[in-house]
């Protein structure tokens, strides 16, 4: 009898060990798939972790499993948009990019990140408009307003360009190449006073910064200006359109 009981003992022991050790094989699904993370922003810092070492399906799927805990999550989303557009799917990019605005149409950097893809798509109007939205709560920040003149040089709308460039320059006078870039808009528009004032100006900037590409880069240009000034159109055309002379 006593050995009985003894042998029971034995048995529920060794039961409940075995029931122990497989409890914990089954216990953590999702920390064992995320490294430990089980909420939105735990799992969006490990894409972006992923994202820094080019692992970026891995840091979709780390985004995916944010989402589905919390479908409102604002900054998966966002990430999800620098993910794709890193990894250059600009369709799903642009997704992400919409369905942060959907949730929060303020987010500066969902619109910041569509006019980036957009314009990588070519679609510079849909860029402008993207930029423009940021830059009427940030109007004074240069490296913006830069970007929209970029776009509509693109597109070759040459008086809104000038005018982003010199709105640059008014905010940063020492911004080299808003003057380059503005030297070749006022080029474009065969207003040669302004351009070759612009190349000097770049030129002045370069050799106080002993910056030599800039100068090399202001020289060039100012010898190419100098060259088609005074053309007619007749001889600007012989020069520009084949059979070249």
């Amino acid at each position: 009898m006593f050995k009985s009981a003894k042998f029971q003992t034995v048995i529920l022991c060794l039961f409940l060990i075995v029931a122990g050790c497989g409890g914990g094989n089954e216990s953590p699904d999702s920390s064992a798939i995320s490294g430990g993370a089980t909420n939105p922003s735990s799992l969006t810092e490990n894409a972006v972790k992923k994202q820094e070492i080019g692992a970026f399906e891995e840091a979709i799927k780390l985004l995916h499993q944010a989402l589905q805990i919390d479908p409102q999550f604002v900054p998966a989303y966002y990430r999800k948009g620098l993910v794709y557009e890193e990894w250059d799917q600009r369709p799903e990019a642009i997704q992400a990019y919409k369905k942060v605005l959907e949730l929060e149409t303020s987010h500066a950097g969902a619109r910041l990140g569509l006019g980036s893809v957009y314009s990588k798509l070519n679609r510079n109007d849909l860029a402008i408009l993207e930029y423009q939205q940021v830059a009427a709560l940030r109007p004074n920040d240069p490296e913006l307003l830069f970007k929209i003149a970029l776009q509509y040089w693109y597109i070759q709308k040459l008086p809104e360009a000038a005018d982003h460039y010199r709105k640059v320059i008014a905010i940063n006078a020492d911004h080299m190449q808003a003057h380059l870039n503005l030297a070749s808009v006022y080029e474009k528009m065969k207003d040669w006073e302004h351009a070759i004032e612009e190349i000097e100006i770049a030129r002045t900037l370069g050799k106080k910064n002993k910056d030599e590409q800039a100068i090399a880069i202001a020289e060039r240009k100012l010898h190419f200006i100098k060259g088609r000034m005074h053309l007619t159109a007749k001889d600007m055309n012989r020069k520009t359109q084949p059979p070249f002379e």
